[in-house]
Order: C-alpha cells, then sequence, then structure tokens
C-alpha cells in the first residue's frame, strides 16, 4: 500500500491554516520512545529519539518521567554522522522545488512520505540560528544538557497559549561543515524564498533537515533565515467554557407623585434580551500543536480519524535497529573545521529564550498602555498590562515590540531614555538599541556624547562603540 498524502487550507480567525494527513508514510524520519532509564540509568528520565533513516540522529532526555512541563536535554547521537544518500536527495529536491515557487503542499509532499502516519500543520517561519542561548546552533550539541525553551507547556508562556519555535537544532554534525561552499551559499542565499527546512521537535526548537550551510551565510550576511515547517499536530486541548457574569440590576429613578419608582432602561428602552448561557463545555474542543490550535468542526473528518486512530508516537519498524546504534561512538576525526567567527559573533547578539518568551505571553500593547508604562505605571483602568513590577513590564513590553513593531520598538526605547524617572532602566535599553542600526538611535547617540549630563555617565562608552561603528558602515 503507497503513502496517502491529502491537504487542506483552513481558516481559523481569518488566518490561513495547511493541513497535511499521512497516512501510510515509511516513517523513516521522525521521534520515538526508548523507555525509561534506557542509558543513563536515570529511571524516572523519558528517553526519546529522533532518528533519520536507520541512525538515531539525537538523544531527547526528557525528566520528570516525560513531563510536559519540563525542559529537555538534547545532544546529537555520537554515532550519527550523516542520513542516508536517498533522504538527503528528497530533501534538496523539495527545498529546490520550494525555490522555484512550489506551494508548501506541494513542495513537502515527498518529505511528509517520509513520516509517520499523523496530521501535519504547513508554514513559513523565521528562524534565528542559534540554540536559544545565544550559541550558534552549529556544534551547540555536541554534549548532553539542558536546553532552556524545549519544555512543550512553557512555564512563561502557558500552556493554553500558541507560539512559534524559532531556535534550531542540527540535523548534521559539526563535521559535515564545509568552507568551500560558502562562497556560493553566499550568493544563493540573496535570492532564496526559503532557506531551510525544519522538522518541529519540542517547545521552541526544530531540527535543521536541509539549510546548514545556508544557516551560516544567512547569519553572515544578517539575511533573516526563513524556514518552512513541518510541525505535527498531536495534542488534545479543551477551551472551558467561562460564563458571562450577571448583567447589573437597572438603576431605580425618583418615583413620580402617587408612583412607583421606574426602572431608567424601562423609560427610554424596551428591555434588552440577555444573552443564552450555554452550558459548560464537556471532552475535548480540538487538536493543537505548538502554533495553533484547530476546533474539532473545522478537522476534516478523514484527518479526524487519523489523529483519533494513530498513537501520538510509536516505534518504527527499525527500532531495534536505531537502539543497538544508539551506544556507538563514531571515530573522532581531526580537521579545522569551525564556523566562521563573525557568525559565532552575530549569534551572541540575537534574541535568546527569555526574550521569545516574553514576547509570546502579550498579545497586544496599546499606545494607552505604553504612556502609562512611560509614566511610571504598572496598571491602567484598574488591569495590569503585563505585571506589577514595573522593571519586568518594561523588559517585557520592549522584547515585545521589538518582534512585532521594530518602529514602535525604537520611538519606545528613546521615549524611556529621554526620561530622567527612568535612570533604572537606562542601561538595559541603551545595550538593546545598541543592536539595531537606526539614523534616531544614532542621532541619540551622538547627543549623549555632547552632552556632559551626570545621568548619561553609564551610557557614554555605549554611545561610543555605537556611533563609531556607525561612522564605519557609512
Amino acid at each position: 500500500m503507497g503513502v496517502e498524502i491529502k491537504t487542506e487550507h483552513i481558516d481559523i480567525g481569518g488566518k490561513n491554516v495547511i493541513l497535511a494527513s499521512v497516512k501510510g508514510g515509511s516513517a523513516v524520519m521522525g521521534t520515538c520512545s526508548a523507555g525509561y532509564g534506557a542509558k543513563r540509568g536515570d529511571t524516572s528520565a523519558l528517553m526519546r529519539l529522533f532518528y533519520i533513516g536507520n541512525n538515531p540522529a539525537a538523544e531527547i532526555l526528557c525528566p520528570n518521567r516525560g513531563s510536559k512541563n519540563s525542559d529537555k536535554l538534547i545532544s546529537l547521537c555520537t554515532g550519527y554522522s550523516f542520513m542516508d544518500e536517498e533522504i538527503h536527495n528528497t530533501l534538496t529536491e523539495s527545498f529546490n522545488r520550494l525555490n522555484v515557487g512550489d506551494s508548501l503542499e506541494a513542495g513537502l509532499h515527498d518529505i511528509l512520505a517520509l513520516l509517520p502516519d499523523g496530521v501535519y500543520t504547513l508554514y513559513l517561519s523565521d528562524y534565528y540560528t542559534t540554540d536559544g542561548a545565544g550559541t550558534f546552533f552549529w556544534g551547540a550539541y555536541n554534549l548532553t544538557h539542558e536546553i532552556h525553551g524545549t519544555a512543550e507547556h512553557n512555564r512563561t508562556i502557558g500552556k493554553d497559549k500558541t507560539y512559534r519555535p524559532c531556535f534550531l537544532i542540527p540535523g548534521a554534525p559539526l563535521d559535515n561543515f564545509d568552507a568551500k561552499t560558502l562562497p556560493m551559499t553566499n550568493e544563493a542565499v540573496k535570492t532564496r524564498a526559503v532557506q531551510g527546512i525544519v522538522y518541529h521537535l519540542s517547545g521552541l526548537h526544530s531540527v535543521l533537515l536541509k539549510g546548514h550551510h545556508g544557516a551560516v551565510s544567512c547569519t553572515t550576511a544578517k539575511i533573516p533565515y526563513k524556514c518552512a515547517v513541518i510541525e505535527k499536530l498531536d495534542e488534545p486541548y479543551t477551551d472551558l467554557y467561562i460564563p458571562p457574569a450577571p448583567a447589573p440590576a437597572p438603576e431605580q429613578t425618583e418615583p413620580a407623585q402617587g408612583g412607583e419608582a421606574v426602572p431608567e432602561a424601562q423609560q427610554e428602552n424596551p428591555p434588552q434580551p440577555q444573552p443564552e448561557e450555554l452550558p459548560p463545555r464537556e471532552g475535548i474542543t480540538g487538536f493543537r500543536s505548538a502554533s495553533v490550535k484547530i476546533p474539532l468542526e473545522l478537522i476534516p473528518r478523514d484527518m479526524l480519524r487519523i489523529l483519533l486512530e494513530n498513537r501520538f508516537e510509536y516505534k518504527p519498524d527499525h527500532y531495534h535497529s536505531l537502539i543497538r546504534k544508539l551506544g556507538t561512538v563514531r571515530k573522532k576525526s581531526y580537521s579545522n573545521k569551525v564556523i566562521p567567527h563573525p557568525a559565532l559573533e552575530l549569534a551572541e547578539q540575537m534574541p535568546d529564550c527569555e526574550m521569545m518568551e516574553s514576547v509570546f505571553t502579550v498579545d497586544k500593547l496599546t499606545q494607552a498602555q505604553l504612556d502609562a508604562l512611560l509614566a511610571g505605571e504598572t496598571d491602567l483602568n484598574g488591569e495590569t498590562i503585563i505585571s506589577p513590577n514595573f522593571y519586568s513590564s518594561i523588559v517585557t513590553a520592549c522584547n515585545f515590540l521589538q518582534f512585532t513593531n521594530p518602529k514602535k520598538f525604537v520611538e519606545f526605547s528613546l521615549a524611556i531614555l529621554d526620561n530622567p524617572e527612568l535612570y533604572a532602566t537606562h542601561e538595559y535599553i541603551a545595550n538593546r538599541i545598541s543592536r539595531i542600526t537606526n539614523k534616531d538611535v544614532y542621532a541619540f547617540f551622538r547627543s549623549v556624547l555632547a552632552n556632559d549630563d551626570p545621568g548619561y555617565e553609564k551610557l557614554r562608552q555605549i554611545a561610543e562603540k555605537y556611533v563609531a561603528l556607525y561612522d564605519r558602515q557609512k
């Protein structure tokens, strides 16, 4: 029986979502459980594997019996060198198709056939070429360590909110880096619509399947690293219905002479019908992935059947072969292969996990709320804007604006720096905007250098470095 792949476009609140179902997939790429304490002797930690072909590629150690609230310990497997040539060719062909104008569902069709049965969502998204802690992703997973932001239910964002994964795990060891290919990829990334293909693994992190050398070139040239994302729809969710608050009793007016008090609403308009109270929802509302929540009524019937009949994760036919290879140690290779230093430096300046977590905690910020923060207030009209802590509110507001409205971020940051009463936040904000090339920021730092105000003392070193760099780039 051959693989059957179907795609559907559905609309959720004006947002187009692509769903792809896989039935009869070859399951030569995906994740599976390797049991509790399979390798490290920790019986409370669940070991999962991300595998490509017959090779285990990455180990994912899930503490607290695989709790979705816990960050994972991740590393590349010691015996993994590279994917099979046939799989690599499939990825390359799909990558080329995406960059000649094919749609996501057409371009990723052959890759979907390599996955286990299930329902996936496909979309394009910008990724940061780091591990989420300022380290360039290629070479950051040689040793097993806890990766912040890999919990499925992020404590900062909250388990009920959706978010976009944006950090990378390499799909190939650093030994595969070849500096000779960089001149070619440096030119190619300038015209590519899609720079990489990723498979969402856990939390804010995805495995890069195709585009490793392009990631180096994009980072060095400061080109956004846009990826085609494959994300599994695997978790049921329930949105509990909250009954509306009861309507306030109508106010009484002064009684007329010899008469009873008449409600004010009855004097001018007839009573308005009260909204019907719906019963609390029972059962699940729908299925979700990291980036989208889809109600049951919007999921096509055949896709819903696949979701209900298939397990979230099952062992592939070659599972025992994967386990046997898990303890393999690849022969140490000696080489001078290193990522170019400019890429490593620029990676340190990219957003980290904590920044992106705070971005996804805020739904929106109005100008009135920003004005209140500039006035030193943390609440508006009796409601907390972000947090009761003022400094935390300023940091989160900056994070949110920087990645949703860069122009407003610069305006807000400069307004903070112009306010002496917010002096405690000045050094942090100055460091943040010093990473942006902007003429208004340049003008501000020039004024700092020309001003003898002692309130700017902490900013002078930042200003000198920024102005010197800006002048060299002219």
